[in-house]
């Protein structure tokens, strides 16, 4: 993946799996890299023998000296032990991060500071949550591939690649998504027929669409839905859509009405760097009302020019539920005014759309990955 700012412009993550044995194809494999920042994927790794510790100290000094750093993520216990036996007193080594998302931070943060040892400003933040969740795709992707090559046998991680693209597009999903579910999904064990589906199969009742025979195919379709019934409620021209990837706790931006081009780029991903309404409801759970954006103790003052650009003095933000009770996502609504004024049916109205916008998520997503799934198990034990 192609990555400005760093010394070599790429970064690769490579996730190795099982045992390493002499550690020879661990070699070759990371010999066939090339001039790239490698994030090395140790999560699935049953043995790392001191052969193959060797050879991963010999690459991140190499690469260290040409500022191509090598960096180890999720790494077992036992397996850092045999680094640091192989590693000499006062030697440096590869740099450990506790999961594949922090090594990957690391890397971006690097590539947007360019060079000049910041932290990324409040323009290039966006596009810095976007570049990692990018990287953090291909991980997934990649040892998603591992599993696939493991399990069922095929050739190499070039065919399994060709099968997660194939099933994702089947089911109108990413191949991030369905690799990710994979890999936290227990494999079907000795003469099951395939992935339990522990879940209702029923669509849930969602009042603002009307009948159950009129839910939308599609996520982001529903969420069209649920944007403009809660602009129908607030009486607001102005509203917006996100969900929370709990992976990093980041809000994307995934439907919105009335707010300009400025607004949404600057919103279009936040994280817990940015202070906001919406990330304050979703921390606490709780609806977020804001009588005046000019005072309200909400906002950085980054977010507070956005918004007020935007023409936007008032708000307030609901967490849509999900599993655990835990926010999966957020709807907002604006006005250019200050001081609106929600009535108590208005509230409560928001708080029924919340509910059952949060149960129809959670079926949708249960359901299109299980079948998705049995899918995927299906067409690899024919390949």
């Amino acid at each position: 993946m192609d990555l400005p700012g760093l010394v070599t412009g790429r970064l690769t993550v490579l996730a190795l799996y099982g045992d390493t044995g002499v550690g020879t194809a661990l070699e070759f494999a990371l010999a066939a890299q090339g001039e790239t920042q490698l994030v090395v994927d140790l999560g699935s790794l049953d043995r790392l023998s001191p052969d193959a510790a060797e050879i991963l100290l010999r690459f991140a000094a190499a690469g260290a000296a040409r500022g191509r750093l090598l960096r180890l993520a999720a790494c077992p216990a036992d397996a850092a032990a045999v680094l640091d036996r192989a590693r000499g007193t006062g030697a440096a080594g590869p740099e450990l991060y506790p999961t594949v998302p922090d090594a990957l931070t690391a890397a971006v943060i690097t590539a947007a500071a360019s060079g000049t040892g910041a932290e990324p400003g409040a323009a290039l933040r966006p596009h810095a949550l976007r570049l990692r969740h990018q990287l953090l795709a291909q991980a997934w992707i990649a040892r998603a591939q591992g599993m696939l090559v493991e399990r069922y046998g095929l050739r190499n991680p070039q065919a399994a690649g060709t099968l997660l693209r194939a099933v994702a597009r089947a089911h109108g999903m990413t191949r991030a998504v369905l690799a990710a579910a994979l890999t936290r999904t227990p494999r079907p064990g000795p003469g099951e027929p395939g992935f339990p589906d522990t879940g209702p199969t029923a669509q849930p009742a969602v009042g603002f669409l009307g009948s159950p025979g009129a839910l939308p195919l599609t996520q982001a379709a529903f969420l069209d839905a649920l944007r403009d019934a809660v602009c129908a409620v607030a009486h607001a021209r102005m509203a917006d859509v996100q969900l929370l990837d709990r992976s990093d706790n980041t809000l994307w931006l995934e439907s919105h009405c009335g707010f300009p081009d400025v607004f949404v780029r600057f919103f279009a991903v936040i994280d817990d760097a940015v202070t906001t309404a919406c990330g304050e409801a979703a921390r606490k759970s709780e609806r977020v009302v804001v009588e005046d954006v000019v005072t309200a103790p909400y906002f950085d003052e980054d977010s507070r020019a956005v918004l007020l650009a935007a023409h936007c003095r008032s708000l307030q933000s609901t967490p849509i539920p999900g599993a655990g009770g835990l926010p999966q996502g957020m709807f907002s609504t604006h006005h250019a005014r200050p001081g609106h004024a929600y009535t108590a049916a208005e509230l409560g109205a928001l708080d029924r759309i919340a509910e059952e916008a949060g149960a129809w998520l959670d079926w949708h997503r249960r359901t299109t990955l299980h079948r998705a799934l049995e899918d995927l198990y299906d067409r690899a034990r024919m390949i």
